[in-house]
């Protein structure tokens, strides 16, 4: 048996770790992101918690020593503009951002990751956990495509990861061989809802994992959020590449089903 720590975001991805983690058999600790979670996973569910601000590094260090955690897994979703609009880092955080290299949001999670790995703290992939939530090829859920969707499904996953090359994001909307949206800072549901104001029933979502993607931070991810996303913006289509995590396999397929809304993997 081994500690392990998860630093939680919002959704469904922090819970599942942790079914995932105890059913191994494994001690669990949990590291809350105030402001990220409508309800903080607490014991008795887990071993140990705490909550914590984004930017207080140094009393998350405290905790992951006192809890001798031997894997670090970094899950949930994160509102990256916290990082330019509301951070008050300490005295460790600020030492981490200082001189940051140029690269997008991605590197202030390799900084982080680097910084534990240097004081002992091993840091994990979530889908080494979940491999049964990894996206296969073909047709997912939902309806059948035409030719038409597919082929915009393949010219999308080019601009996305062309667009993940340059570290902008994981996510474009594409309609009839025209880019209508490309995910940045926002995030993919404000990114869906903003393409769903300028096209509707034939675009395509199209989610890829950036050719330089390091696969324990940040692994692209759709669930029933993504999908009721879509339905609120009117877009009924939506292609993953092959290795995306999706949340709740079983409950995602059934969910886009009912909407009619139709999932491939590429």
């Amino acid at each position: 048996m081994k500690t392990v720590a998860l630093v939680a975001g919002r959704g469904a991805l922090p819970p599942m770790l942790v079914r995932a983690v105890k059913a191994q058999g494994h001690r669990i600790c949990v590291v809350n992101l105030k402001g990220h979670n409508d309800a903080p996973i607490e014991p008795p569910e887990v071993d140990a918690a705490t909550t914590l601000p984004v930017g207080a590094i140094g009393k998350a260090l405290k905790f992951l020593e006192a809890q001798g955690a031997e894997e670090v897994l970094f899950a949930g979703n994160v509102d990256k503009t916290v990082w330019y609009r509301d951070l008050r880092p300490d005295l460790q955080a600020l030492k981490l951002i200082t001189n940051l290299p140029d690269g997008g949001d991605d590197r202030i999670l390799r900084a982080l990751t680097d910084m534990l790995e240097a004081k002992g703290f091993p840091v994990g992939a979530p889908v080494d956990w979940l491999p049964d939530c990894l996206a296969p090829t073909g047709h997912l859920a939902g309806p059948e495509a035409s030719a038409e969707v597919v082929g915009d499904m393949e010219f999308g996953l080019r601009i996305a990861k062309g667009v993940g090359a340059l570290e902008i994001g994981q996510t474009v909307v594409v309609c009839r061989g025209c880019v209508v949206a490309v995910e940045a800072v926002e995030g993919t549901d404000a990114m869906i809802a903003r393409a769903g104001m300028l096209a509707k029933k034939g675009a395509v979502v199209v989610k890829a994992i950036k050719p330089q993607q390091d696969r324990r931070l940040d692994v692209p991810t759709v669930g029933v959020e993504t999908l009721a996303a879509m339905k609120e913006a009117g877009l009924r289509w939506l292609a993953l590449e092959a290795g995306c995590l999706i949340l709740e396999p079983e409950r995602f397929r059934a969910q886009a089903k009912a909407l009619k809304i139709g999932v491939y993997g590429r």
